[in-house]
């Protein structure tokens, strides 16, 4: 592999390495400001009550941008914290440690993100390459390569894609190929961007002429190809090639919800933690929102009602009158990509002595692995291995005991890491589809389903307002939750104004 094919790994941004695409580059222009179109234009003449349904990123921009034009706002979140899937764990680790349980990294073509990054005077950490020794398990071949050795991968490919290795065929089939347009995701539902949704990723791969070698390498070692087959050719165009591939990514200093968690501060008069919705009523003037709160059941009453529930949990609410078949039918059938990551603390990161990085990219049951080292020094505290899991065997990970998961992917690293049991001190599992306020991960659309169930999924219904990841083309991203927040703001605003 050559130095400048530095690769996109599945979900693995830690603030030691980086997936590269800063430097490497897709040649693709994503807007670097929003069209002042989609923001709330000047103060509301005739300020209303609006509540807002979820803490997330979406909720959060929503609820911002309402405040700030004059309305009264109140948000009501189930869980005791902001921020939905962004989430930083830092117990039960060491103090040093830290890890993402959901969005791992922004990236610098995430304008709305920056415009509160900026504001608030966070600190970004810029994620830089390793190295040292990356460790690959494919194909029953385990391979430590460090950044500018030549690789034998182990797959059935053209003597091209043998020498471009990972990102150079990521770059030859699918960069080099998609139209320009992917850097304006408003076009999604126009040629040529549209047509793109009825062919999947691995469809499009095999039809710019990757082999069916390129196709599984590409499958084991980037994160936005974890299901080829399953995949929209237009959402992974516009959200992962235009959008996130579109400049160098970043974490935040001491973790990504420093963003989230600094939105709700600043409007923490007009959140409500612990408040469970159960149902959604619209009478034609008003709506009344029935929640759960400290154990008695609730009415909340407002003019409007901005819902950005993640989607899987849209079908738990009750809503008066039921919603429409068209969206009620996207809410089902629009899959969502499971996520089940394994956190392992060991005592120090004991495979630097072996002069490896802790990376690694598998195709064994473990999945893909992070190393995360100690902000209070590196080499004699303690640090851990993440691994994580997408896809359907996800969720039987995070059903099993804890204890057994735990042990099931400890035995699978000593495939990479033969020493981690004389290292290992404690573990901890998080998935997402058992979650009963995600209910799964991230929206994933598939082939045909962003022409068929994004405009239901978008479209207001009465006096009730959705966003959320899974009502834009950005899916799955922190800019995309952020954007649809700042949308349905505005579509409450001009509604009343």
């Amino acid at each position: 592999m050559k130095k400048e094919e530095k690769r996109i790994s599945r979900k693995l941004f830690v603030k030691q390495f980086s997936v590269g695409m800063g430097a490497l580059g897709t040649t693709i222009m994503f807007p670097e400001v929003l069209s002042a179109s989609n923001f709330i234009n000047g103060p509301a003449s005739n300020p209303k009550k609006v509540l807002v349904l979820g803490a997330g990123l979406a909720g959060l921009a929503a609820a911002w941008d309402l405040r700030e034009a004059g309305h009264e706002v109140m948000v009501l979140e189930a869980r005791n914290r902001p921020g939905g899937r962004v989430s930083t764990i830092r117990e039960p680790f060491a103090n040093g440690l830290h890890a993402e349980e959901g969005a791992a990294a922004y990236s610098n073509t995430y304008t709305h993100a920056l415009k509160f990054i900026d504001e608030f005077g966070l600190e970004k950490v810029p994620l830089s390459f390793p190295d040292s020794a990356i460790t690959y398990h494919l194909n029953g071949k385990k391979i430590n390569a460090k950044p500018g050795e030549t690789v034998n991968w182990p797959y059935d490919l053209t003597a091209e894609e043998q020498k471009l290795g990972p990102m150079g065929i990521v770059q030859k089939y699918i960069l080099q190929t998609l139209p320009k347009e992917i850097g304006q995701p408003e076009k999604w539902d126009k040629a040529p961007l549209v047509h793109l949704d009825q062919i999947s990723l691995e469809e499009y791969l095999r039809k710019n002429g990757a082999s069916e070698g390129a196709i599984k390498l590409i499958k084991n070692t980037q994160w936005f190809a974890a299901m080829p087959g399953e995949t929209s050719g237009l959402s992974m165009a516009v959200s992962d090639a235009g959008l996130f591939m579109g400049a160098a990514p970043f974490i935040l200093k001491n973790g990504n919800d420093a963003l989230p968690r600094e939105m709700a501060k600043r409007m923490s008069e007009n959140i409500s933690y612990e408040t469970v919705v159960k149902k959604v009523s619209d009478n034609g003037n008003g709506v009344v929102v029935s929640a759960i709160q400290n154990g008695a059941l609730k009415d909340f009453n407002a003019d409007k009602v901005i819902v950005t529930f993640p989607l899987k949990v849209l079908g738990t609410v009750e809503f008066q009158p039921s919603l429409p078949a068209g969206k009620k039918k996207a809410i089902q059938d629009v899959p969502v990509i499971n996520l089940t990551r394994t956190y392992l603390q060991v005592d120090k990161p004991f495979w630097m002595k072996d002069k490896v990085s802790g990376m690694a990219f598998t195709d064994l049951p473990v999945g893909d692995i992070t190393p995360l080292v100690n902000s209070n020094g590196i080499e004699n505290n303690p640090a851990i291995l993440e691994s994580m899991v997408a896809g359907p065997s996800a969720p039987k990970l995070e059903k099993a005991a804890p204890e057994k998961t735990i042990a099931k992917m400890k035995t699978e690293m000593k495939k990479l890491y033969p020493g981690i049991e004389d290292h290992f001190m404690k573990g901890h599992v998080k998935g997402w589809s058992q979650d009963p306020y995600s209910l799964g991960g991230p929206s994933w659309y598939a082939p045909g389903d962003v022409t068929a169930h994004l405009k239901n999924l978008q479209a207001p219904y009465g006096n009730v307002h959705f966003g959320g990841e899974h009502t834009i083309i950005l899916r799955s991203t922190m800019e995309g939750a952020l954007r649809s927040g700042a949308r349905a703001a505005r579509e409450v605003h001009e509604t009343v104004s």
